[in-house]
């Protein structure tokens, strides 16, 4: 199966210069973990996830969860969050991204997804913005299209 025919043609995306407060509005409005960074053209130049945001209000957060006496203070990762707010995606999206082309196969995309520990990624028809493949996406095709049982 080709990622065509199982991505998510919902174009939700951000500009370089959305602010992070903007992006987690969408991100919320959408129940989406990430979202691509486009430019004026369509064309993805960034990822912004849920953790680049995270990471981005409490640096060495993830790092800090190894140790099981780490418990984060709430009220501080609020007031970082609101400082880093008014900051603009670019300065906190990942700039090195996976894109996957629409006639890439659903076995090389479930082998990226998981050995890149990735929820979701963006999908481009000749370099533009298309639409996006995520794990559940390819579970569900999974699930839907495994054999039904013999009466």
């Amino acid at each position: 199966m080709l990622v065509v025919d199982l991505m998510d043609r919902d174009l939700t995306a951000v500009s370089p210069d959305t602010t992070i407060a903007e992006a987690v509005e969408i991100l919320a409005g959408h129940r989406i973990s990430g979202v691509p960074v486009v430019d004026d053209d369509g064309r993805v130049i960034g990822f912004l996830s849920e953790k680049d945001i995270v990471k981005a209000a409490l640096p060495g957060y993830f790092d800090l969860l190894q140790d099981s006496s780490f418990l984060p203070d709430y009220g501080q990762f609020r007031k970082r969050l609101q400082r880093v707010s008014l900051d603009t995606v670019e300065k906190y999206m990942k700039k090195d991204v996976i894109v996957f082309e629409e006639q890439d196969t659903d076995l090389h995309v479930a082998m990226v997804l998981i050995t890149k520990n990735l929820k979701r990624a963006p999908v481009v028809r000749d370099g533009v913005f298309a639409g996006t493949i995520s794990r559940t996406d390819l579970l569900d095709y999974i699930l839907q299209s495994r054999e039904k049982p013999s009466d």
